[in-house]
């Protein structure tokens, strides 16, 4: 019988983010163990396999601090599509953050504005939609949306784009 990592081992308990059996159980565990789990799940965005760096990416969005946000921004990167939209989301969603701790848009909404380029459909939505949550405050995040909103391949991410664009 396997057990599970002692309560300590936060590590380890990454490391279950890999067993489809053990994953749910290590999800729950890492994000109720607040700031102690933060540098192991930090490490797991490192992980080799994209569903870890998923999952830590998802738990990222309740437990970042500063440094943490870091991770996020270089998961813009990564060559998983749904580590990118995780992460794009972790970045700019302020309902989900467990503590007050912000990231500044400077970190990450020039790479946003890049994905709204990416070849995948559902990175482009997710940039939108990050893109979406700072667009009041960024002239220049208004221009990008209104360009997708006329120039997009997808009808359905124009109309999301224009969504978004405020009035003028």
């Amino acid at each position: 019988m396997h057990r599970f990592p002692a309560t300590t081992d936060f590590d380890g308990w990454v490391a279950q983010l890999a067993n489809s059996e053990r994953r749910q159980r290590a999800k729950i565990f890492l994000r109720e163990a607040g700031q102690p789990a933060l540098p192991a799940v930090r490490r797991g965005m490192h992980h080799p396999k994209p569903i870890v760096r998923r999952l830590c990416a998802s738990i990222l969005d309740h437990l970042a601090n500063e440094d943490a946000f870091v991770d996020l921004v270089r998961a813009l990167d990564d060559d998983d599509p749904e580590v990118l939209k995780r992460a794009l989301h972790a970045l700019a969603c302020d309902q989900c953050k467990d503590n007050a701790c912000r990231p500044g848009e400077e970190l990450f909404v020039p790479r946003a504005l890049e994905l709204l380029q990416h070849p995948n459909p559902d990175v482009r939505a997710s940039a939108i939609d990050t893109l979406g949550k700072v667009v009041a405050r960024r002239p220049d995040v208004a221009d990008a949306l209104a360009e997708v909103a006329k120039h997009d391949r997808d009808a359905g991410l124009r109309g999301m784009a224009r969504l978004r664009v405020p009035s003028r």
